[in-house]
């Protein structure tokens, strides 16, 4: 089976998740700005490329509702960041927007965290009732989502519950060149 990472990059609790295992990469706000940098590319770097194959990286986007923050730029660099070091180890990847993902869990692009959470407890029995919000609840959730995105697109549905995704959240992506049976 192939394996498919889910990012959902923060500078403070980055989401990573192959719906098998979950993490949250924590950084503390007050420490220097490259230093968060550092920490979160090398743990998500050790999770994607450390011991195990993986065959597609599935990334959240830019939320473009929120460009007024004042760490936009900070966070996009991240994203870049993380996009280089995937193309460097040559991992594929996809970029998902915020919207297009809440479509794809909830059934609306709308959908609070809570909901997003709560969608993926029924659909995949993701249970996260023990991990709290400020030690990556909602980032694990996110990352989860976008793997089971990109399982989807590679013909590797996970099991679920319930009426299936909307397909045209899978078509409004663009995904990179795939194996043939993707």
């Amino acid at each position: 089976m192939p394996r498919v990472v889910g990012l959902d990059l923060s500078l403070t609790s980055a989401g990573v998740s192959d719906t098998r295992e979950h993490l949250a990469v924590q950084t503390d706000p007050d420490e220097q700005l490259e230093a968060r940098f550092h920490r979160i590319l090398e743990q998500v770097a050790d999770f994607v490329v450390g011991s195990t194959v993986t065959d597609l990286v599935v990334i959240e986007g830019s939320a473009y509702s929120k460009n007024t923050q004042t760490s936009h730029e900070e966070l996009a660099s991240l994203r870049l960041m993380v996009r280089l070091e995937l193309w460097r180890a040559g991992v594929p990847f996809a970029v998902v927007p915020p919207t297009t993902l809440k479509l794809y869990t909830t059934g609306h692009g709308k959908a609070t965290k809570a909901q997003m959470v709560a969608a993926l407890a029924e659909r995949h029995g993701l249970d996260l009732k023990a991990v709290k919000v400020a030690h990556g609840k909602y980032d694990m959730a996110d990352a989860y989502a976008l793997a089971a995105m990109g399982y989807h697109k590679l013909g590797q549905k996970l099991p679920s519950y319930g009426p299936p995704p909307p397909m045209r959240s899978i078509y409004a992506i663009k995904w990179p060149p795939l194996p043939a049976a993707a």
